[in-house]
């Protein structure tokens, strides 16, 4: 049953790549570091490079790619972070991100929430805000199924004038401190059919300075 599952949602993936009329696939390659550090409410992210793969008439190219560094601490279910962001147009942000982690029934449902909030630090560089929800149900002990929502809209927009995606989502637990996060979603404010295929392999260190060893 678990398998039928997992090659259901990954149908669907493949599924949206057979429409053509006007219709857009996106792709979003993130990869993450994570760093944490034993008895303390440290968190440090960083995104090497983000790249967005879409058609050209939005940046006069096929991609797009950022450099996103994130500092945080955790207090409760909820982590903190100083958030900035730089890409290859010049344009930089800073930002706040506010994160809510909860779970339910034995830790097997687990819920993110978040909201980060930008400021431009320069001419070309708008303020935005982002509203995030990730809710995931483990059915193993290192696959999640659940649903990604991502949201991003202009400082000043309407609410249905942003951008919305919403879709399936797959999580595998790999060796080693890896994790592979995939969901294909739909833009549902679009007047077009756009579909993000949303990619993110993460790699977790844990770092325990009292015995100066990095735990994998």
């Amino acid at each position: 049953m678990k398998k039928t599952i997992v090659i259901f949602c990954f149908s669907i993936f493949i599924s949206v790549l057979s429409f053509s009329q006007n219709t857009e696939i996106w792709i979003k390659n993130s990869p993450e570091i994570r760093l944490e550090i034993k008895n303390t409410p440290i968190d440090i992210r960083w995104r090497p490079f983000e790249q967005m793969i879409m058609p050209d008439h939005y940046f006069g190219k096929h991609s797009l790619i950022r450099n996103d560094l994130m500092l945080g601490v955790t207090i409760w279910k909820f982590k903190i972070f100083s958030y900035s962001k730089y890409d290859e147009f010049h344009r930089f942000w800073t930002g706040i991100r506010l994160d809510l982690n909860l779970d339910f029934f034995d830790k097997k449902l687990l819920v993110n929430l978040q909201g980060r909030y930008f400021w431009g630090l320069n001419e070309d560089s708008d303020d935005h805000y982002y509203f995030i929800q990730y809710p995931r149900y483990r059915i193993s002990k290192n696959i999640f199924l659940g649903a990604l929502g991502y949201g991003t809209w202009d400082k000043g927009v309407k609410f249905n004038e942003g951008e919305w995606f919403i879709g399936p989502s797959v999580e595998f637990k790999l060796p080693y401190n890896f994790s592979i996060h995939t969901a294909m979603t739909y833009q549902i404010f679009s007047d077009i059919n756009i579909f993000m295929w949303f990619i993110r392999l993460n790699y977790k260190i844990k770092l325990d300075l009292s015995s100066k060893k990095v735990e994998e």
